[in-house]
């Protein structure tokens, strides 16, 4: 399995391997930064069902729960080249989870890895024991990473509908906070527990090389949205999202950054256009 590293803002990200039909799985280095990170050692309970289940962090964490869409197909042929195994990519996982109090989640970016390869058409499936679980896999060929102690234990595989070869994959951070739940205060603390998240699945002798997360933003695909501060029913602000950054999937979009040093009021509601989405920067 080859590893190599690509940045874009803080995220300095890992390549996760190759899809291959009957090698042995490889391991999933975990992200961050100019460096390889190793998973976390521990495991912990959750679950996953066939039709849009909720998969729980561990309850002895006190967390709440990590929903990861898992959704049925009408393709009758469903996935089958093994692309990498999951036990791995699952510690990570719920490293950052746990670490991050739930505000944060690891995702998988799929990426054609020959110049004939594509996205367009990508399918995931976790398969264990039992029969593959489709997974939702957003436009770019983005998908969390599911939290399924069971599947883990039995030494599952994600498995993809590309041939050998065709794809590598990425680590990426995403909040988890739902659109309507964002404030000043909850900028701020996701921005602590998402840098909490890289310390603990960066090892010691990597820190000194690794970027940071330094931001929080949210973006649009064009410029001229803009974000509106409220207290209470009350405008007080409206915050042009004019800043030039990338998503997840190296696109140029257009931002309102937040450092976490910003002087509102904590109790200010973020309201986000319809089509804007959160990144880590």
């Amino acid at each position: 399995m080859r590893t190599w590293i690509a940045c874009a803002g803080w995220l300095c990200l890992v390549s996760l391997g190759q899809a291959q039909e009957h090698a042995p799985p490889p391991a999933v280095p975990a992200p961050l930064h100019s460096a390889s990170v190793p998973p976390a050692a521990d495991a912990a309970p959750a679950s996953a069902a066939a039709s849009a289940p909720e998969v729980p962090a561990p309850a002895d964490q006190g967390l709440p729960a990590q929903t990861v869409t898992i959704t049925a197909t009408s393709d009758a042929k469903a996935p089958h080249v093994r692309f990498t195994a999951y036990r791995e990519s699952y510690l990570t996982a719920r490293k950052v989870w746990q670490v991050s109090s739930g505000s944060v989640v690891m995702a998988l970016r799929l990426i054609p890895a020959k110049l004939s390869a594509t996205i367009d058409d990508v399918r995931v499936a976790l398969q264990g024991n039992g029969a593959p679980m489709p997974i939702k896999v957003s436009a770019g060929g983005v998908f969390v990473v599911p939290l399924n102690d069971d599947i883990a234990a039995q030494d599952g595989t994600f498995l993809v509908n590309k041939g050998r070869g065709e794809l590598t994959a990425n680590i990426v951070l995403q909040p988890s906070v739902a659109r309507d739940a964002w404030n000043v205060t909850r900028v701020g603390q996701v921005l602590h527990d998402a840098r909490r998240a890289v310390r603990a699945i960066t090892p010691w002798y990597k820190r000194p090389f690794a970027s940071d997360v330094q931001s929080l933003a949210f973006c649009a695909a064009e410029r001229g949205s803009a974000l509106q501060l409220m207290d209470g029913e009350q405008l007080i602000a409206t915050l042009p999202m004019n800043e030039p950054a990338v998503n997840d999937i190296n696109q140029p979009v257009f931002c309102k950054i937040f450092d976490g040093e910003d002087k509102y009021p904590g109790h200010y509601r973020v309201v986000m256009p319809e089509q804007a989405t959160v990144l880590l920067l």
